[in-house]
């Protein structure tokens, strides 16, 4: 983690001493007390221990916003990962993209050194929906915690963001610019194969308007592959496009895609029917956002 972060980021580091700790465990205390007391786990000697527990000021840093303290994190570097022990941000300076802009940050470092984050985050808070929102996935869960893993942005994922960026754009020239000429597309559910890149981007220019895409996630695949969910809203319908994409010398050289509707479950299907059913909201997801390249 050499590269520091400037005011134009929105916040700087400041290095944390033994001293800190007092002040650092209000302030974790203030950050976490709605999330904890609406599961009935406020327990302020049992957080002084978990805070206790990993501190070392070397691995410490307090986030600074325009000359005063307003958080701090716990961020470790492993042989195969980046771990963040913990994250806070004072209550007076939350809601306002701070967490955010740490994030971004954070996150940048990461994938220059192409390694994980790895994070515990506590079950029924808010900031399972921030960590989500940030490519985040579950990885596991205990009594109280979730597990979560953000894997680095590899080149060939960053090129599937940018083509759906600039799907959404509507940049048609900067999508095909993403593509090989002998690119070869096909829609499985449909039943189309679109042979070359500029037959798949004059469908894609030409589908009816009145749609908005969000990217739900993209991962790599050991074979090299590249995963993606992605959402389209074009009221009054919903559609998912599950793709795999092929990438070769940065550019994208196939594309299987397989697209769904989203519609409500057969009447037999119900939660009176079955113990353990819960309905949901797909469109309630904080992992769908507008792809950004």
């Amino acid at each position: 983690m050499k590269a520091k972060p400037s005011p134009a980021d929105g916040f700087t580091l400041e290095a944390v001493s033994a001293a800190d700790f007092e002040a650092l465990h209000a302030l974790r205390l203030r950050a976490m007390r709605e999330s904890l007391e609406s599961l009935g786990r406020y327990d302020e000697r049992r957080s002084r221990e978990r805070l206790a527990e990993g501190f070392v000021p070397a691995h410490t840093q307090h986030i600074v916003r325009e000359g005063r303290r307003a958080g701090f994190m716990v961020l470790r570097r492993l042989s195969h990962s980046l771990r963040l022990n913990h994250f806070y941000i004072d209550p007076p300076f939350a809601r306002q993209g701070l967490g955010s802009a740490v994030m971004r940050w954070m996150l940048a470092q990461a994938d220059a050194a192409q390694l994980p984050v790895e994070l515990v985050a506590l079950k029924g808070s808010a900031a399972n929906r921030f960590y989500q929102r940030h490519g985040f996935v579950n990885t596991g869960e205990g009594p109280w915690d979730v597990d979560y893993l953000r894997p680095p942005v590899t080149p060939a994922l960053r090129v599937v963001r940018q083509f759906w960026a600039a799907v959404q754009a509507r940049d048609w020239a900067a999508a095909r610019a993403l593509l090989r000429d002998d690119l070869q597309a096909v829609w499985w559910t449909s039943g189309e194969r679109f042979a070359g890149a500029d037959a798949f981007i004059a469908v894609q220019a030409a589908y009816p308007e009145g749609w908005a895409l969000r990217l739900k996630e993209a991962a790599r695949l050991d074979d090299g592959r590249v995963l993606s969910v992605a959402r389209v809203d074009q009221a009054p319908a919903h559609f998912f496009a599950t793709s795999l994409f092929r990438i070769d010398d940065g550019l994208i050289a196939g594309i299987d895609e397989y697209w769904a509707t989203l519609e409500a479950p057969p009447e037999w299907r119900t939660p009176a029917g079955f113990t353990g059913l819960q309905p949901i909201d797909p469109l309630d997801d904080a992992r769908a956002r507008e792809p950004r390249a």
